[in-house]
């Protein structure tokens, strides 16, 4: 039990900071919005952020698994284009521990591509980035149902390290921009459930 109970208080540890750094800031530069998700399995535990501000963003993620942990940060800059999407260029930082291998850190590269459109049944969001560190990769294509509050997403990733193939369905709760959340991961065979604010 202890080492189901242990990754959960130790991410959300984490993520209750990365809410608190993020509502400390004014109102008046929050404008563009800020992006934070905890989902809990019953081997792994993952947490991340994202903060836009005109056209910098930062990002980071923390997960916990059963042979260690990693934590990535980046910084990047935004290249939107007309009718296309934007991407958003910039350095990132990663720092692994594993049991076996012990810590090491890595400084890279990331790449991101984003668009979000309007559809006759809601909306649609499409994300892919690619960074230089162990080859990171994630796409994500994510529907919203209207007004209805559901959404749901079918994400890839990978790495040297892992992959990863994961179905998620999530629901706003009331009006605000707090949602509850729950999927499978394919490939680590098991379920999960997690929540998310976002403002964007």
């Amino acid at each position: 039990m202890s080492a189901f109970v242990n990754p959960f208080r130790r991410a959300l540890s984490g993520f209750a900071l990365a809410i608190g750094l993020v509502l400390s800031v004014p109102d008046a530069a929050r404008a563009d919005g800020e992006f934070l998700q905890f989902d809990l399995s019953e081997t792994a535990s993952d947490a991340v952020f994202a903060v836009s501000r005109d056209r910098f963003s930062f990002n980071g993620n923390y997960s916990e698994y059963e042979s260690g942990s990693a934590t990535t940060f980046s910084v990047s800059y935004a290249f939107p284009i007309d009718g296309i999407g934007t991407f958003r260029v910039g350095p990132s930082v990663s720092r692994s521990v594993d049991d076996d291998d012990g810590t090491s850190s890595e400084l890279g590269a990331r790449v991101v591509f984003e668009r979000w459109m309007p559809t006759s049944f809601g909306s649609l969001f499409v994300l892919a980035e690619y960074s230089t560190i162990d080859n990171n990769y994630f796409g994500l294509v994510q529907t919203g149902f209207g007004t209805s509050g559901f959404s749901a997403e079918f994400s890839v990733g990978g790495s040297e390290k892992y992959d990863a193939t994961t179905l998620a369905v999530s629901k706003r709760i009331g009006d605000g921009p707090v949602y509850l959340r729950g999927g499978y991961k394919f490939v680590a065979q098991e379920a999960f459930i997690g929540f998310a604010l976002n403002t964007f």
